[in-house]
């Protein structure tokens, strides 16, 4: 189903569905449960980059005591079925599947709505008779009524990593300050020493680079002449590893074709090798999106390519990262709380993205390749 028809029905069916559900339950605060291990789920719809992002606050209802269920899409399922994040996953696609969802939202004793503006899962939460319900308070008080606790994103743009802390917070969950890794199976390192090695590839010595923006938000993405031109710049010893899925493929290819010198290009990646690989490149390039935060979370130096949203949100959370960014007067036009994608409003459309000087992202990456290189001589 395309994107513009879900958010249409979103709006149109679920949105009413919600207001009635919510008045026809009675607004009553239900008392915490005295079971030790109560059972909490967390609903996260859209959005990989978010995954990642929630990833620490998992943890903490985990560490709290909690039995945790995450129901979510097959776009974020890699995220959350990767070892030890939660004790069990519903992926949302045909009838028994929702069947599943509903039956885990009716024995929940606590719901946490990681969705920014969707009524659907403000419409599942609804379906849960005992359950303490938390979201975020958005400008619909219709959605802002499905919930027992509201956590206030604040007026001016933060990190999301800590505005999803906040959601578990007020439960009494404890998140750690920094991302956390995606897990990855054991035999997960022997698959990305041996992807190397055929390669002629060692840890440390190359670039990964993921310019891709997914299917949905293809205005991300940078014009692959300035990817070129950028990266063609760099220290001839790295390596330097196109990273993206096989709808990029056309992306990666006039990438590479422009480029003086040849890059590995590589489209078959689960998630867990994705991350694997990531964690052993020198520093990671990407746009904003998915693979960037997972980059951030692998604790690697990132370069986050921004346009029609801002870093102030979504910058790569960590402290040996740094953003390209223009900060034109009309940007951010992309705000995830209001629920619309990026209009743009300059006549020079998307210039945000486009006018990024190949010379400045080579910049940022030395930048970042530098730093990595000073942390560690001084180790």
């Amino acid at each position: 189903m395309r994107p513009a028809l879900i958010r249409l029905l979103d709006k149109a069916l679920v949105a009413p569905a919600v207001a009635l559900a919510a008045l026809a339950r009675r607004w009553r605060v239900p008392a915490r449960p005295r079971d030790s291990h109560p059972r909490a789920v967390a609903m996260k719809l859209v959005g990989m980059g978010d995954a990642v992002l929630m990833l620490p606050a998992l943890a903490a209802l985990r560490a709290a005591g909690c039995h945790l269920t995450v129901l979510t899409t097959p776009r974020c399922a890699q995220v959350f079925t990767a070892p030890g994040v939660a004790d069990e996953v519903v992926v949302a696609g045909g009838f028994e599947s929702w069947s599943a969802m509903c039956r885990v939202v009716r024995r929940a004793d606590a719901i946490f709505d990681f969705e920014q503006h969707v009524y659907w899962s403000a419409f599942v939460a609804l379906l849960a008779p005992r359950a303490l319900r938390h979201g975020f308070r958005t400008r619909s008080r219709i959605r802002n009524f499905a919930y027992h606790r509201l956590v206030d994103p604040g007026p001016a743009p933060r990190p999301m990593k800590e505005i999803f802390d906040a959601l578990v917070r007020c439960y009494g969950a404890d998140p750690l300050p920094a991302l956390q890794p995606l897990p990855c199976a054991p035999s997960i390192a022997e698959f990305t020493a041996r992807w190397l090695a055929q390669r002629g590839l060692r840890p440390g010595q190359y670039v990964a680079v993921a310019p891709g923006s997914g299917a949905t938000v293809p205005f991300r993405r940078l014009p692959a002449a300035t990817w070129s031109a950028a990266l063609d710049q760099l220290d001839a010893a790295l390596g330097i590893v196109l990273c993206g899925t096989r709808i990029e493929r056309e992306l990666l290819a006039e990438i590479s074709a422009s480029m003086l010198r040849k890059p590995v290009i590589e489209l078959g990646f689960n998630l867990q090798q994705l991350a694997s690989l990531m964690h052993q490149a020198a520093a990671v390039v990407a746009t904003d999106s998915g693979p960037m935060h997972l980059a951030a979370a692998m604790d690697v130096p990132v370069v986050g390519v921004f346009g029609p949203d801002t870093p102030a949100r979504y910058a790569p959370y960590n402290p040996r990262s740094r953003s390209v960014w223009l900060g034109l007067p009309c940007s951010p036009c992309n705000n995830c709380w209001i629920y619309r994608e990026a209009r743009c409003t300059n006549p020079d459309r998307y210039a945000c993205v486009r006018h990024i000087a190949a010379p400045e992202l080579t910049a940022a990456i030395q930048a970042v390749l530098s730093g990595a290189r000073a942390r560690g001589a001084s180790g």
